[in-house]
């Protein structure tokens, strides 16, 4: 299994984007994929692209495992730091990978500036509650 990466520039010598290269890395080595959607909302505003789109290009059946994360804001440019809580986009771009991917487990990342349990508790019940609403719509209109 592999995961995509965060990135803060662009290569002059680039051939496709990153989610093609992804997809097609996925697709040709019967691998599968470790979403991090804070690492695709990172890249997306350091890069300007449509995170949905990103996402929309990953085979759903590809992807084994979501992680979320929190981020740092420097204004023009976003850094994957893991030590804050998952942002609002970020949740609304969870909120649409699972209904891209469907079922897929979760896990939150958090390397430092470690809060209380309490507040920890509280994003999962959020990653829960985001995962139940969005199957369960899903499924309503399956």
């Amino acid at each position: 299994m592999i995961e995509n990466p965060s990135s803060y520039i662009a290569f002059a010598a680039d051939e496709m984007l990153e989610w093609e290269f992804i997809a097609e890395l996925l697709q040709r080595t019967d691998c599968d994929l470790l979403l991090d959607v804070n690492n695709v909302y990172v890249s997306s505003v350091n890069h300007g692209f449509d995170a949905h789109e990103y996402i929309r290009a990953i085979a759903p059946q590809r992807v084994h495992q979501i992680h979320l994360a929190g981020h740092d804001d420097h204004g023009g440019y976003l850094i994957d730091t893991h030590d804050q809580p998952v942002s609002e986009s970020v949740w609304a771009l969870y909120q649409f990978t699972l209904s891209h991917c469907g079922d897929v487990p979760t896990m939150i990342e958090r390397d430092d500036h470690i809060p209380p349990l309490e507040a920890l508790l509280d994003e999962l019940d959020t990653a829960r509650q985001i995962h139940a609403q969005t199957l369960t719509v899903e499924e309503a209109t399956a």
